[in-house]
């Protein structure tokens, strides 16, 4: 009976030692307050208020089942998911440990400094404002303003094409509709794009000037490039 609390006690143990692990996000809200800096949005209830709910609407409506279908992949925020099909199968976390902790770090800087501003603008999800409109990819009742998933494609989308400038332009085309897959899916108005836009370039200048961005930076590139068939 001793040795199997033990055991579990051991296991509890390692399960727990990857998320004490986990490398510091490169900045928080303490260094960057995006309320400061966003402007406010669309408040609720105006006429640009139901502007917008009617743009989510048409944007349910207009969908197809295939695009409903990536909408909900699209909730997947790893940088593989998101930029795979633009650089293909050698685009992966197995083969690029380097490249992963990069936008691992990136995705926890996201987190912290995004999360504080979706509390204080307090902007309701349109599922939950409107009946209409339906939660096609997934619930969240965190704040709508700015999107995450926005801020975080955005960030990538910057960092991904500073070390594959080659693919930019397509880098680029893709973070829009993966951002788009969020009204589509109900969950973001397209205000919310624009904050989280927004949010992921102000977050993506602000890293730049950290040194230990820099020596990630640098090291996911002498790994990517290569992977890729690309000259350093």
């Amino acid at each position: 009976m001793k040795l199997a609390r033990r055991a579990l006690v051991l296991l509890a143990l390692l399960a727990a030692l990857p998320a004490a692990a986990r490398e510091a996000p490169y900045l928080t809200a303490q260094d960057l307050d995006l309320v400061a800096i966003l402007p406010p949005p669309i408040a609720s209830g105006s006429p640009a208020d139901r502007e917008q709910q009617a743009v989510v609407l048409a944007a349910q409506r207009a969908a197809t089942p295939e695009r409903v279908a990536q909408a909900r992949a699209d909730v997947d925020e790893a940088v593989f998911a998101m930029f795979g099909a633009v650089l293909g199968p050698n685009f992966n976390a197995p083969a690029l440990p380097a490249t992963m902790r990069l936008f691992e770090r990136l995705g926890r800087t996201e987190d912290v400094v995004v999360g504080p501003a979706k509390k204080a603008f307090g902007r309701v999800r349109p599922y939950l404002a409107d009946p209409e409109i339906k939660p096609l990819a997934g619930h969240s009742t965190s704040g709508s303003y700015p999107s995450g998933h926005t801020s975080r494609v955005n960030l990538a989308a910057i960092v991904l094409g500073d070390l594959v400038p080659e693919q930019r332009a397509a880098i680029w085309a893709r973070a829009r509709d993966y951002a788009w897959s969020r009204v589509i899916g109900g969950v973001h108005y397209p205000n919310d794009l624009d904050g989280g836009a927004r949010a992921g370039t102000a977050i993506a200048v602000a890293v730049r000037s950290r040194p230990e961005f820099r020596a990630d930076f640098d090291a996911a590139r002498r790994e990517l490039r290569p992977a890729l068939g690309l000259q350093l």
